[in-house]
C-alpha cells in the first residue's frame, strides 16, 4: 500500500515497449537503475510496464541504445492530476470561492450567550455590546479581545459587579453578576457602638442603644458611645438604681471632628512624557514564529515613540487557523519640562494630601479645615506638613462579650 501512495504522489507512467523480445527492454531498465512494476506481456512483441515519473529521462537514454519503440500511455499521479487542474479553471475557481466563504463565515459571530443576569439588565448588555460592534453577524476580527469587551462592559454597565467574557469558535459566552441592590438585612448580633478613632463628638443619631456621650464629649479609640443595655427606672421611685433591660443591638451614627496629619513633598522641576497625537500603523501576519510585514515597512521615524499591539485570530470552521493578523500603532512621545512656583507647587501637594485623605476616610465624611503646620523648599523640593480637620462617623459595633 505503501509502495502504491508513494509512487501515485511522485506520479508514474505505463510505458508500452514494441520489439522482439519486448522483456528485454525491462532488462536494460533494471540495469540503468530504473525500477519498473507491473510488467504484462500482451503478446510476442508487446509488453507494458509502469516507470516513475522522475525516471523519464534515463528512460529515454536507454531507449537510444535499444531498437525497441515505446508508447506512452497511461499518466497517474498527483504531478499529472495538477497539471490537469490548471486547464480546468471554471473548477479551480469554484474551489477557492468555496474556501473563500467558509473561511468568511468561520469567522463571524454566530451566537452571544449571556447568563447569570435578568431579563432588562441581558438587553442592556447586549445593547452595549453592538455599540461596541459585537452582535451576530459581526466579523470576529472587527470585535475587541474579550478581556477589553469585559473591561469596558464594567466601565459602562454599573449594575454589573463582574462579568465574564470568552470566546469559542464562533461564538462568545457572557457570564455575569449583578450587583445587589437589595439585601436582606442579617439578623444583627447585640452589642454596643464604640469609637473606632479619637475625636471630640459633634452630633448623635441613635436608633437603638443607650446614649453615654454627648455633643463636645472627647473620645478615644475604643470607648463606648452608645450602649447595648437600655436603663430602666421607676417614675415613683426615682432613688432607685436604674434597672439594666435586655442588651439590644446598638444602631446609629456619632458624628465626630478627627484630625489627620499628612506630609507631601512635590518637586519643582517635572519632567514626563505625553503623547503629542502623532502615530502611525504597521500590519503584519503573523505565521508560526516569524512576523511578515504585509504594510508600512519603514521603521518608525519617531525617537522616543509608545506601541500599542493588537493580535486577531482566524479561524476554519471550528479550528483555530496557525495565522494572526497583528497591527502595531506608534504613537509618539515627547518629553516635558515643567517649572513649578513655590505657590503653585503648594497647591499641587494640598490636592495629592485631599486625595490621599479621601482615600483613607469614606465617601460620607467631610472635610472641614486644613491647615500648613510646616513648610521647607529644599533641594528643589516643596514639603508640606498638613493638619486636616474630618467630620465623620466613627461608630463601630462591638458584640457583647460573656463578661458584659
Amino acid at each position: 500500500m505503501f509502495f502504491h501512495r508513494k509512487n501515485w504522489l511522485a506520479g508514474y507512467i505505463t510505458i508500452e515497449i514494441k520489439g522482439q523480445y519486448p522483456e528485454h527492454f525491462f532488462d536494460m531498465c533494471a540495469r540503468y537503475d530504473i525500477p519498473s512494476w507491473d510488467i504484462q506481456k500482451t503478446d510476442t512483441t508487446t509488453a507494458t510496464g509502469k516507470i516513475k515519473l522522475s525516471d523519464l529521462p534515463k528512460l529515454r537514454a536507454v531507449r537510444r541504445k535499444s531498437i525497441y519503440k515505446i508508447h506512452f500511455k497511461d499518466r497517474m499521479g498527483l504531478p499529472f492530476f495538477l497539471r490537469q487542474l490548471v486547464y480546468q479553471k471554471p473548477f479551480l475557481v469554484s474551489i477557492a470561492i468555496a474556501l473563500s466563504v467558509i473561511f468568511l463565515l468561520s469567522n463571524v459571530v454566530w451566537r452571544i450567550d449571556v447568563v447569570g443576569l435578568d431579563e432588562e439588565l441581558e438587553r442592556k448588555v447586549k445593547i452595549q455590546m453592538e455599540e461596541y460592534g459585537l452582535e451576530r453577524g459581526s466579523l470576529q476580527w472587527n470585535v475587541d479581545s474579550p478581556g477589553t469587551l469585559q473591561q469596558r462592559l464594567l466601565a459602562d454597565v454599573p449594575e454589573l459587579l463582574w462579568i465574564g467574557v470568552k470566546k469559542k469558535g464562533s461564538a462568545y459566552h457572557l457570564e455575569g453578576v449583578e450587583k445587589t441592590t437589595v439585601e436582606k438585612k442579617e439578623e444583627e448580633a447585640v452589642g454596643h457602638l464604640v469609637a473606632s478613632k479619637e475625636g471630640v463628638i459633634v452630633d448623635l443619631y441613635v436608633k437603638k442603644g443607650q446614649p453615654l456621650v454627648q455633643p463636645n464629649d472627647v473620645v478615644y479609640q475604643g470607648d463606648t458611645l452608645v450602649s447595648a443595655f437600655l436603663n430602666e427606672s421607676d417614675d415613683e421611685n426615682e432613688d432607685e438604681k436604674p434597672k439594666k433591660s435586655n442588651p439590644v443591638a446598638a444602631e446609629g451614627e456619632v458624628i465626630a471632628e478627627v484630625w489627620y496629619k499628612s506630609e507631601v513633598t512635590v518637586p519643582l522641576n517635572n519632567e514626563y512624557a505625553v503623547i503629542n497625537g502623532m502615530s502611525e500603523k504597521k500590519h503584519y501576519v503573523h505565521l508560526s514564529n516569524y512576523l511578515i510585514p504585509i504594510w508600512n515597512f519603514k521603521k518608525p521615524e519617531f525617537k522616543d515613540y509608545q506601541m500599542d499591539v493588537e493580535e486577531k485570530e482566524f479561524y476554519f470552521l471550528k479550528w483555530k487557523l496557525p495565522i494572526t493578523y497583528v497591527e502595531q500603532t506608534i504613537y509618539q512621545k515627547e518629553m516635558k519640562k515643567e517649572q513649578l512656583t513655590e505657590k503653585k507647587a503648594k497647591e499641587i501637594a494640598l490636592e495629592q494630601a485631599k486625595r490621599e485623605l479621601r482615600s483613607q476616610i469614606s465617601q460620607e465624611a467631610e472635610i472641614k479645615e486644613e491647615k500648613i503646620l510646616h513648610e521647607t523648599v529644599e533641594n528643589g523640593k516643596v514639603k508640606l506638613t498638613l493638619y486636616f480637620t474630618v467630620l465623620e462617623d466613627i461608630a463601630k459595633k462591638q458584640p457583647l462579650s460573656q463578661g458584659d
